[in-house]
Formats: C-alpha cells, sequence, structure tokens
C-alpha cells in the first residue's frame, strides 16, 4: 500500500511540474525566448520519472510502464510545442527547402516530374509525400504538419523501439530507462522537434528494421515486413540505410563466424540492402552513389584533423565542448560500457555468446565512433547523423549504466546525473534554438515577426538593386519568396555575399540587419561556400552608424534596418 502511495505521490509531483513549466512559459518575460525555470522545472519532472523507473520500474504492471511511458512523451513533447511555437516560421535549416517542397506536391497533387524539378528527391519522396498528405487531410501549414506527421510519429516509434529493444538485450526497467535517455537527447530532440528531415524519420525506420531483423527474424511475416519497410527507407533517406546495412553487415559476418542458425539469412538480406541501394542510389536517382564514392575518395585524403576543426570553429574548442557536453558525457558512458561488455562477452566460451548481443555491442560501437566523425572535413557535415542514431541505439547502454548498484547513494548519485545530463541536453546548441547554453556558437534559425515582414518587403519592393543579409537570412527569402509566389520553381533573389562589414561597406546593395540575432548570437556573412562565421556584435549602432556613412536607411521597425549602401 505504501508503494501506491508513493507512486501516486510521484505522479502528482510529476503532474505540478508540468503544468508549472507551462505556466512559466506563457507567462515569459521575452515572448521569444524561453526562461530558464521552464528547463529547471522540465529538469525535475524528468528527475521524478527517472526516480519512477527506479522504484517501480522492475517487473512493474503494464499500467505503470504506459504511464512513465507517457510521462516522458509530454517532457519531449512539452519542449518541441513550445519551442516551434516562439516562431511562425520553420527552424534549423534544411525544414526551409523540404517546406517549399511539400508544399508543391499539395499544390499539383502529384510528385512534380524530375525534369521541372531537379532535385534527388523528386525521386526518392516518401518522406514528403507522409507530411503532404497530412495537409491534405487536415489542411494544417507546413510547420505543424511536419511536427505532427513526421516529428511526433517519430519521437513515438523511436521510444517504442528503444524500449523493446533494450528489454531484450536486458531486462525492463533499463528499456524505460532507455526512452527518457532518447526523449531528452539533444540530437533526437534536434531531429524530431527542429530540424526535421527526411534523415528524422529515416533513422526510426532503420532502428525499427534493425529490431525486427535481430530479434524477430524467425517469423516470415515479420521479414516481409522487414523487406517493405526497407524498401520504403530506400526511397526516403541515404545515409539512414546505409546506417541499416553497416548493421546487418556486422550481424552477418558474427552469424557465419558464430555458425549462427540464421546465419543464411542474415547475409541474404544483406545482399539484398546492397542491391537495393545501388540501384535507388546509381540507377534510379543517378546522384547519391558518385556523392558516396567521393566521400569515401575525400575520407582517406584528409583523414581526421582536430587542429583543422578548431581552426575553423568561430569560438574556443572549450566552447564548443560545452554547447555538447550532455552528448560528451553521453558517448562517454556509452563507449566506456560498450567496452566493459564487449570484453566480458569475448571472455565467454564460443557457443555461450550470444549473437544478437555482440552483434547489437559491435553495431552500437561503430556508431558511437562515428561521434567522430566531425573531425573529418568530409564526413563533417553530416556528423550530426552519427550523433542522432548514435545517441538512440547507444541509450540501452547508458540506461545499463544509471542502474549500476542498489545502495541510496548510488541510486541518489544516478539520480543527480540524471538531472544533470537532463538540463545539459535541454539547453543544447544543437536542440535549443532560443535559449541555449553557448549562445555565441550557434545562431537562432526561427524567424521573429519583424523579420517575416521585412522580408515580405524586400520581395515586393526589391528593383536592380541586390540585397544582402546574414547568410541565413538572405538565402532563406528565395524560399519565401517561392512559398509567396506559390511557384514550384526555386524563385531566386538578386543577392550578393560580403563576408565582412567591410566589404558591407562598399556592396553598392541594400543590406538588411537582423539587430537581435547581431546583437546576442553567431551569424554568418558571405556565400554558400563563403560562409564566414561572426559572434555577436557588442556595438551595434556603432557599426550602423559607421555603414550610413554610405548610404542611407530604407526601412527601420526596430528589430530589422535595411540600408542603401553605395
Amino acid at each position: 500500500m505504501n508503494n501506491i502511495r508513493i507512486f501516486k505521490f510521484l505522479v502528482i509531483l510529476y503532474s505540478l511540474l508540468l503544468i508549472a513549466s507551462s505556466l512559466v512559459y506563457y507567462y515569459r518575460e521575452d515572448i521569444y525566448i524561453r526562461p530558464e525555470s521552464y528547463f529547471y522545472l522540465l529538469t525535475l519532472a524528468v528527475g521524478v520519472t527517472f526516480a519512477q523507473i527506479i522504484f517501480f520500474g522492475r517487473n512493474s504492471r503494464s499500467e505503470v510502464k504506459f504511464l512513465i511511458f507517457v510521462e516522458v512523451l509530454l517532457v519531449a513533447l512539452s519542449f518541441t510545442l513550445t519551442q516551434q511555437a516562439l516562431y511562425k516560421t520553420v527552424l534549423s535549416r534544411d525544414p526551409w527547402f523540404h517546406w517549399v517542397f511539400v508544399e508543391e506536391i499539395v499544390r499539383r497533387g502529384s510528385i512534380p516530374p524530375h525534369k521541372q524539378i531537379p532535385i534527388p528527391y523528386v525521386r526518392m519522396p516518401n518522406f514528403h509525400l507522409v507530411i503532404a498528405s497530412g495537409i491534405v487531410l487536415t489542411n494544417l501549414s507546413y510547420k505543424w504538419a511536419q511536427v505532427l506527421f513526421a516529428g511526433f510519429p517519430t519521437l513515438i516509434l523511436l521510444m517504442l523501439v528503444a524500449f523493446l529493444y533494450s528489454k531484450k538485450l536486458f531486462d525492463h526497467q533499463v528499456g524505460l530507462i532507455s526512452i527518457l535517455l532518447v526523449a531528452i537527447s539533444d540530437n533526437v530532440l534536434d531531429m524530431i522537434g527542429e530540424t526535421i528531415i527526411p534523415n528524422s524519420l529515416g533513422v526510426a525506420l532503420a532502428f525499427l528494421i534493425f529490431y525486427l531483423i535481430y530479434f524477430r527474424e524467425y517469423n516470415p511475416k515479420i521479414r516481409f515486413l522487414s523487406v517493405l519497410l526497407t524498401i520504403a527507407l530506400a526511397f526516403m533517406h541515404t545515409v539512414s540505410l546505409t546506417f541499416l546495412i553497416w548493421q546487418i553487415f556486422v550481424i552477418s559476418i558474427l552469424s557465419l563466424i558464430l555458425k549462427d542458425k540464421n546465419a543464411k539469412f542474415y547475409p541474404s538480406f544483406f545482399a539484398f540492402l546492397v542491391v537495393l541501394a545501388l540501384f535507388v542510389w546509381g540507377i534510379y536517382s543517378g546522384f547519391y552513389l558518385k556523392n558516396l564514392i567521393n566521400i569515401f575518395k575525400q575520407l582517406f585524403i584528409y583523414g581526421f584533423d582536430i587542429e583543422r576543426y578548431e581552426a575553423k570553429l568561430p569560438t574556443t574548442f572549450l566552447d564548443a565542448i560545452i554547447a555538447r557536453l550532455g552528448m560528451v558525457l553521453y558517448f562517454a558512458i556509452a563507449g566506456i560500457v560498450i567496452l566493459y561488455l564487449l570484453i566480458k562477452t569475448l571472455k565467454q566460451r564460443g557457443f555461450e555468446i550470444k549473437l544478437q548481443v555482440l552483434s547489437s555491442i559491435l553495431a552500437t560501437a561503430g556508431m558511437v565512433a562515428g561521434a567522430g566523425s566531425f573531425l573529418n572535413p568530409t564526413l563533417g557535415q553530416i556528423s550530426h547523423r552519427f550523433w542522432y542514431y548514435g545517441e538512440v541505439l547507444s541509450s540501452a547502454f547508458v540506461g545499463l549504466a544509471n542502474l549500476y548498484g542498489r545502495k541510496k547513494v548510488i541510486i541518489a548519485f544516478n539520480l543527480i546525473f540524471i538531472c544533470a545530463l537532463s538540463m545539459l541536453m535541454l539547453k543544447a546548441n544543437v536542440a535549443n534554438d532560443d535559449n541555449p547554453l553557448v549562445p555565441y556558437y550557434s545562431q537562432r534559425t526561427g524567424w521573429h515577426d519583424s523579420e517575416i515582414e521585412a522580408g515580405k518587403f524586400v520581395i515586393s519592393k526589391q528593383g536592380n538593386i541586390p540585397i544582402a543579409s546574414d547568410w541565413d537570412y538572405s538565402w532563406n527569402l528565395r524560399y519565401l519568396k517561392t512559398s509567396l509566389m506559390a511557384s514550384g520553381a526555386l524563385k531566386d533573389i538578386n543577392r550578393v555575399t560580403p563576408k565582412t562589414f567591410e566589404e558591407v561597406k562598399n556592396c553598392n546593395c541594400l543590406f538588411i540587419f537582423r539587430k537581435d540575432l547581431f546583437e546576442n548570437r553567431l551569424f554568418y556573412l558571405g556565400g554558400r561556400w563563403t560562409q564566414t562565421p561572426h559572434l555577436p556584435i557588442n556595438n551595434l549602432t556603432s557599426t550602423i552608424n559607421e555603414l550610413s556613412g554610405n548610404g542611407g536607411i530604407i526601412y527601420n521597425n526596430n528589430n530589422i534596418l535595411i540600408m542603401h549602401l553605395v
């Protein structure tokens, strides 16, 4: 009876914390920034849920597990919805492109021909078709349709598979902790709530196929379902399919070495994956296979170079670590646990080694090792893909580490650690667009209302004079123009791309100052291949006054200032 009362108390405490965080968000002082207290309250809610798992997760009833699942889900949904609601635009960089492409599919009622819109996603459109279908059914804008039909389903699928996968590897309690870790992981929060792209859903499908092949391979219906899901994945995203190929490759090799009863099935499925990938990448899309070959070539040319990476940072390397400290700690623990389990597993006799356990350890080890891909100039552009799937796969192993020991001191330490990790993840720059740990390490990607109105003004009034601004604003004006004109073909903007304010002075253009961004966050000047990072300007007024000698102000709404510079 006491246990029931304690559990009910924790549920009530969790509910009060979640309600309090919502009230703090609603009554915030700055409409574009969530207050610190919001994240503290959400972190405490995570701590309460972790306590429920520790004390009631082992051998608990299905109702308890379901309630914990819902609590974890609500934390992630709160973080995502509150962030999305701050801005009227999509967040991050890539979703701007996917926005106009999906709008064109909805407008036409079909996928545009490749000749009219020559982009790879015309031939790999599954992600866009999901969102387009949601827009047709609900009449929602793309911004909210992507969240409802891609972001949330991805999160739920990741959590469900993480629970089933971790439970199979270890036990129910580890499974419950793994769903908590998945839901608060910074790269997961980014991919399901900010940078919602084909890879978001693609990784969830790869994880599901991975689970079905590893643990349900004996069922012919499951095998058939796995094949269908794999085909769907192949026409959605290349990197996600590559991760799946790596995992099946690992289990295929090990099944042959350990002489597993399914030693024929795994290599056959691996061969199917390779043939499918070569067909989609090399023949059907006609683009990705060449790109993959170039990546492998450059991988051996450049290698891994921390000095090159550090030289390109706009801040110190320490700032970069702090901005991603949650992920660093997460992967450090995962690496230690994986190494320990690998040594322990290999000490067993051959016939005692479980194929699923060893292959899971090695496949996850490969993804964790891939976390260092940012040090390679070639892989650096897709390193966040490794971080995303790495955090998902590692959740079982990090969860196991947090169940080590039953002493009260260790339990208290684990509780404090989970709360600290949660705070670091929620405030991580990659996931937090409005109030990150290190504001000058990353840019704000959501647009204020004043920035949207200024963009419409520029689009409607621009003549022969080119415009310039920070890279993201000037680049994304093209997508805003395309959407406003309801045109499938991307409408360009007459732009110039000065890399420094010294170049801005002589640009002979309309330069758009985003005051809030320039004063508080990192921003980029320059073009697509010449992006130059700039730290926040302490005295922006002085910079504007210095430039005003070369031109006059033609637009000013307190946040946005447009100056004609000659």
